[in-house]
């Protein structure tokens, strides 16, 4: 799947999208954004991957294990916002999505892990 079939998938059946970014947090990483206005975390990209890459360090330095199908969410609650991003670790690669605060987060919740199986391998 095209990255820009992917967004529009998620423009069309994410109730209060906003932004998303997908890609990779390892070295040479890819980045692909869209917005439907503002904000825009493209704009954001170094800041959203080293946020990804510092969750990772810290998680590893509490005891997380990383395994097969392992991967986690970060969830940023704002007053505005939601942010939520899904992270797999063993092709460290990541969803991003950003919802308005009358967005529908358990949804996104439920299909954001469809969404990462759709985003190239590094």
């Amino acid at each position: 799947m095209e990255m820009d079939e992917l967004f529009s998938l998620m423009v069309e059946e994410m109730p209060g999208y906003l932004a998303a970014s997908v890609g990779s947090y390892g070295e040479g990483s890819g980045f692909f954004s869209h917005s439907t206005g503002t904000p825009d975390l493209g704009n954001k990209r170094d800041a959203l991957v080293k946020m990804i890459r510092d969750y990772v360090e810290i998680y590893e330095g509490l005891g997380g294990v990383i395994d097969f199908g392992s991967n986690d969410e970060i969830l940023i609650t704002a007053s505005r916002v939601y942010l939520l991003i899904k992270i797999d670790h063993n092709q460290q690669r990541f969803v991003a999505v950003l919802l308005s605060s009358n967005g529908n987060i358990g949804y996104l919740r439920f299909r954001i892990r469809e969404y990462l199986k759709r985003v190239p391998h590094s």
